[in-house]
């Protein structure tokens, strides 16, 4: 049997399979994939973008501004405590219940994207160097002779607790308790949210005034502390001591309020208020010149003094408090 020849292109040790082409890379599937995974990372990072540039400074300005209605109503929570201390001790055989009070420091972040807002709450205990000081001066008849209520025999008040929260997305705020208010501080402003017992009546006439005050002053004693971070931390306040005296001056007398601390603005307009809210004319009824500031190197040294003289004074009831106040670990 003759065997077939062998093709012509074949060498002679072929065994005839013909030669397969290797296969040719289609470079439009890479391009199209590598577009694909590119648009969608750009849709991502644009979202991501907005997300972040949008929602997060509204969701942590919410945030911080709830941390503050919260902060608000705890130091409303330690003053209305101690006031009702106050208010029951002379008339009670119990000794009063101790404040206990968790404030918190800071504000609730958002998870991956932004943390919270940490907070300084600091206290100041009463001192007759540092500041807040409230004095208080009167004279008043005891017998047939006249004597005076002065800052050097329990006319004096002071301490301070505030809670700084240097707020990133809302405003930064300052709230502070100081001689038995509570006082806000921002950078728009400052004024008293909640004030100390007191109350001015006029038991006389325009023609023939005849004021009657009513005043509490709270002292703070305690250690000076300042803690930062966030969570919160407990606030101990326990009442020492309330004793109201009853000072009387049949011939009327001046009554001067000297007030140094850092939130002379906000006291001058709450008895500005409260003082025409009692029907006291201003130049008239009462005098108070316009805060002084006290301006230094580094702003937190700053202070004001500010000088109330109310005239025509003919009752002086004076309530002193002392109160014992710490700032302590809340335990779990």
């Amino acid at each position: 049997m003759a065997l077939s020849p062998q093709h012509a292109h074949y060498s002679d040790k072929s065994v005839g399979d013909r030669i397969k082409k290797s296969p040719r890379w289609d470079n439009s599937e890479g391009v199209a994939s590598t577009v694909g995974t590119i648009m969608a990372l750009l849709v991502f990072l644009t979202f991501f973008g907005i997300f972040t540039n949008q929602f997060v400074p509204v969701w942590m300005s919410d945030n911080e501004s709830a941390h503050m209605s919260t902060a608000i109503q705890q130091f409303a929570t330690i003053k209305s405590s101690i006031d009702l201390a106050i208010s029951n001790y002379a008339n009670s055989l119990v000794a009063p219940a101790p404040v206990f009070v968790p404030v918190t420091l800071s504000s609730a972040g958002i998870p991956v994207f932004a943390a919270g807002t940490a907070g300084i709450l600091s206290f100041t205990p009463m001192s007759l160097s540092t500041k807040p000081s409230f004095n208080i001066t009167y004279i008043y008849q005891s017998g047939s002779n006249l004597n005076t209520l002065s800052p050097s025999n329990d006319g004096q008040s002071g301490g301070m607790l505030d809670l700084y929260c240097p707020n990133r997305y809302f405003v930064e705020q300052h709230i502070a308790y100081e001689n038995g208010a509570i006082i806000l501080n921002q950078s728009d402003g400052e004024y008293v949210i909640a004030g100390p017992q007191l109350s001015i009546k006029n038991s006389g006439d325009s023609g023939n005034p005849s004021i009657v005050v009513m005043i509490t002053y709270v002292s703070l004693y305690g250690t000076n502390v300042t803690v930062g971070g966030t969570g919160s931390k407990g606030v101990n306040a326990d009442l020492q001591y309330a004793g109201t005296s009853a000072y009387t001056n049949p011939a009327l007398s001046d009554l001067t309020i000297q007030i140094v601390s850092k939130h002379g603005t906000a006291w001058y307009n709450y008895f500005n208020r409260t003082l025409g809210l009692a029907g006291l004319v201003k130049g008239t009824n009462y005098d108070m010149a316009t805060p002084i500031l006290y301006r230094f190197s580094d702003p937190a040294f700053n202070y004001y003094t500010m000088t109330l003289v109310i005239h025509d004074v003919k009752i002086l009831d004076y309530t002193q408090a002392n109160v014992q106040m710490a700032i302590g670990e809340i335990g779990v």
